[in-house]
């Protein structure tokens, strides 16, 4: 460890952090462009300068690594001319579009333009312009416009460090230079998206945001993809009601910087809701239900005849997952949790190592460690086709077979029971049907396939009469006799687990809140 100086204060930090990140730790904020934590160094935007006492001429922060007892000013007026001088260059051909730029509001070159620009321009030649390169569609997903392009290269980057398919790369020479596809190939990794993040102007744009809602208005919660079990951390957006984007949140245990396509543009998929209300559907047709009276009814089919059977979903929550299990599988009742393994998915986490997903739910990990029965495709096909109990759904997309005729046909001649956001044949052929709440409208932990448990925040207020699973089944064990009437919330829930099962044991809520998740106890490490 070494210990600095930086405009007065002193920070200790690891051997080789550079000026950037040791300022970071104690509150200053040092300008950067080409510069990124995920990335490697290349030291050319030049914005990052800073004076260090002993040196004769201002060096970049971001290519210097911090030394002991070494005196850092970052706000000297040799460092304020210089950046002012690199703003000027820098916006000496960006065009003044910032009120039609879908940047705007996220914009490091507004933003820095504001704090270390001048207030005049000695430019008075013509901007430099891209024909051809303003609205550019260069992949299923990203839109370019050269002209706003500061070079700063972190897309490029991005593709050969981070995806490692090398899509983009620098044509063309000095002042003439563009971003471009390699060989005239479309932007189509699985990750794509990503060199959008990372743009630091409007010039690399993901078309699936674009003029949807300005930044400052959309409100953001951390949440995590539902995507996969790998449980990339995220920034979900939403503005009155309707989710607009997903983004990765920086976390260096799970997902680094980055997402796959995959999942950022699952958002979308949360503002559909077909079902908005319980209802039994009778020889006389749909009769709409209070959920009173759904659960009601749900109760006395499960206690009466044959051995009820339960399909869970590893969608939901650990505390969900939890409540199933004391309360359903408390009452005698068999439960099963169907498993997919779906298309490859992997990111990469902050140390550059790959992660893969083990499965396409985000909690599948968590089932097992509560010690849920996961089954597969054909196993769930046998549990339902072989079953003559009631049957209870939890989830109409726990899993793709799920979403079929044959499971519809499957579960034929017997009283079923699902919890769904939308319609599919076997909620169309359904006795009871209850809405269940969208992933934005939860909030709970849940367990990634590498061993983090993870806190989601819910971000909206369910629509309708959605509710959480987590509530329904509080109520419906309550109408079992499994539970009886008092408060009960995520965290409430959390703390039960914890104390009960052993690879929550020692985790607090509190915790989650704050750290960026938790690592399962080690004598459960690996299950999942």
């Amino acid at each position: 460890m070494i210990t600095a100086t930086i405009d007065g204060r002193q920070v200790t930090v690891a051997e080789g952090t550079n000026i950037v990140e040791a300022a970071l730790k104690v509150g200053i904020e040092i300008p950067t462009y080409c510069y990124h934590p995920g990335l490697t160094v290349v030291g050319q935007c030049r914005i990052c300068f800073v004076e260090i006492e002993g040196m004769p001429r201002l060096v970049t922060a971001c290519s210097t690594p911090a030394q002991d007892e070494m005196v850092v000013l970052t706000n000297s007026e040799r460092v304020r001319e210089a950046r002012a001088a690199v703003m000027e260059f820098l916006l000496e051909n960006h065009p003044l579009d910032c009120p039609v730029c879908d940047q705007a509001g996220e914009c490091g070159l507004q933003d820095y333009s504001v704090e270390h620009g001048l207030d005049t321009t000695h430019m008075v030649d013509e901007r430099r312009t891209y024909p051809g390169y303003e609205r550019r569609l260069i992949g299923p997903h990203v839109v370019q416009n050269q002209n706003r392009c500061i070079h700063c290269t972190r897309c490029i980057r991005v593709t050969t460090e981070i995806s490692e398919t090398a899509d983009l790369t620098m044509k063309s020479r000095g002042n003439h230079s563009f971003i471009d596809t390699f060989d005239g190939e479309e932007l189509d990794n699985p990750w794509s998206a990503c060199v959008a993040d990372v743009c630091p102007v409007g010039a690399l744009t993901v078309k699936d945001f674009r003029f949807r809602a300005r930044v400052w208005h959309l409100e953001e919660t951390k949440s995590l993809c539902p995507g996969c079990s790998i449980g990339c951390n995220i920034q979900l957006g939403h503005l009155d009601g309707v989710v607009h984007r997903f983004v990765p949140r920086d976390n260096p245990l799970v997902n680094g910087w980055w997402m796959c396509d995959y999942g950022r543009f699952l958002a979308e998929d949360l503002n559909l809701r077909e079902i908005d209300a319980p209802f039994s559907r009778t020889d006389d047709g749909i009769v709409r239900l209070s959920w009173d009276h759904a659960l009601e009814k749900l109760a006395l089919w499960l206690l009466g005849g044959s051995r009820p059977m339960v399909v869970a979903s590893a969608n939901l929550s650990n505390e969900a997952l939890f409540s199933i299990r004391r309360s359903l599988i408390g009452a005698g009742m068999d439960v099963v949790v169907p498993v997919h393994s779906g298309e490859e998915r992997k990111v990469k986490n902050g140390r550059g190592d790959w992660v893969a997903g083990v499965d396409a739910h985000p909690n599948s990990t968590g089932a097992r460690l509560l010690g849920l029965l996961a089954v597969d495709g054909a196993d769930l096909e046998s549990y339902i086709r072989d079953g003559d109990g009631p049957l209870l759904i939890l989830d109409a997309h726990a899993h793709p077979w799920l979403t079929t005729q044959a499971a519809a046909d499957a579960s034929a001649g017997r009283s079923t029971v699902v919890m769904a956001r939308k319609r599919t044949p076997i909620v169309d052929a359904a006795s009871l049907v209850l809405p269940l709440a969208s992933w934005a409208e939860n909030e709970g932990t849940y367990t990634s396939s590498t061993g983090i448990v993870q806190l989601a925040r819910r971000a909206l207020a369910p629509v309708g009469q959605a509710r959480p699973a987590l509530e329904v089944m509080y109520r419906l064990a309550i109408q079992l006799g499994q539970e009886q009437k008092r408060t009960v919330s995520p965290r409430i829930l959390f703390a039960e687990m914890a104390a009960e099962i052993s690879a929550f044991s020692g985790m607090t809520d509190g915790r989650l809140m704050t750290e960026p998740g938790m690592p399962i106890h080690e004598e459960v490490a690996g299950v999942g």
